[in-house]
């Protein structure tokens, strides 16, 4: 079994199924996305939605199956497939939503996941905004519900590229309109609508709504702010760390030289300009939003370019990341949580 970094072809979500989305997938991240695209699923083992491997001897194989065929050489840990990671174009407001968390997903979805996920901001319009969280005024999430959906309720925020949120299941949130982000998550495609701007499907019908669920897992304390990260400086650049909770790690790679990233995690990797990976004698050269799939057993990996940032998420590794920012580690979104 020979492994290597695994360049990943996207499913995409899109027409019907995204009637938010817009064109800015396929013309400003040159993805092969259809006109109307809302979501590129880029490294995905949902079942039915499952990117695929674009370079190498496994060229055109799905995920799934390649987990099947490496393992816990690929995943570095038993179990399902843990996370799934999305580039997202919003032309209009997406819907007003929440996820629930493990337990409630657990009890009331067949044994799923629930979602908790990220943002790191694109690119936006100006003065673009999303709601994030909302302004209850002390009532519960089944009053503030009962009246619409709580769109009156919705906290808005402007954003600018490189802007990071944390949405932590059970926070009310949607992004606005203009707006293009990565997003990683667990591996759940569990969302409760909430309110959806009064849009009719292909049908002439509105979407529904779930305001039931909605009320049983929504938070209207969570009020969070921005994440601001901290950076450690390391070898071929520094780290910006953001979030690392128990689902996974999120930080940003300013690459100026040779960064070493193999350290036994499966890895993904977007980078934000052009750049090369190195794993022994080969090499991968890699363009803006691509997305790679770095095998947790594969070792002696590097990033290398005199000036590029790149995304990277993994799961995390709370305890390491701990020792190595020290007091710092309470700028690290999920690290200090007991």
């Amino acid at each position: 079994m020979k492994l290597y970094p695994l360049l990943m072809a996207p499913y995409f979500r899109s027409g019907s199924e995204t009637p938010w989305g817009g064109s800015m997938l396929r013309d400003a991240f040159l993805k092969d996305a259809p006109e109307q695209t809302g979501e590129s699923l880029e490294i995905s083992a949902l079942p039915g939605r499952e990117s695929s491997v674009r370079n190498g001897a496994h060229a055109g194989v799905a995920l799934n199956r390649m987990i099947e065929r490496w393992g816990e050489a690929l995943t570095g840990a038993p179990g399902e497939f843990p996370l799934l990671l999305k580039l997202i174009d919003a032309r209009d407001t997406l819907s007003v939503q929440v996820h629930p968390g493990d337990d409630y997903a657990r009890a009331n979805e067949g044994g799923k996941l629930g979602k908790t996920e990220a943002w790191v901001i694109l690119n936006c319009e100006p003065g673009a905004k999303i709601a994030y969280g909302l302004n209850a005024g002390g009532r519960s999430a089944a009053e503030v519900f009962a009246d619409g959906g709580g769109e009156e309720a919705l906290r808005w925020i402007e954003v600018r590229p490189g802007d990071v949120y944390y949405i932590p299941s059970g926070l009310v949130h949607a992004l606005g309109a203009g707006i293009q982000v990565y997003e990683i998550q667990q591996s759940s495609d569990l969302t409760y609508r909430t309110w959806d701007w009064n849009r009719l499907n292909a049908d002439g019908q509105p979407r529904p709504l779930h305001l039931k669920q909605a009320a049983e897992v929504a938070d209207p304390a969570l009020r969070p702010d921005k994440l601001r990260g901290v950076t450690s400086l390391c070898r071929g650049g520094s780290r910006t760390y953001y979030i690392s909770n128990r689902y996974f790690e999120l930080c940003r790679l300013n690459i100026s030289g040779s960064m070493p990233v193999s350290d036994g995690r499966m890895l993904f990797l977007t980078p934000l300009g052009p750049c090369r990976l190195r794993w022994g004698e080969d090499e991968l050269e890699l363009m803006p939003f691509d997305s790679v799939l770095v095998p947790a057993a594969l070792e002696d990996v590097r990033i290398e370019s005199e000036d590029c940032k790149v995304l990277m998420s993994s799961l995390p590794r709370q305890e390491a990341l701990r020792s190595e920012l020290g007091y710092r580690a309470e700028g690290v979104a999920g690290l200090t949580e007991t």
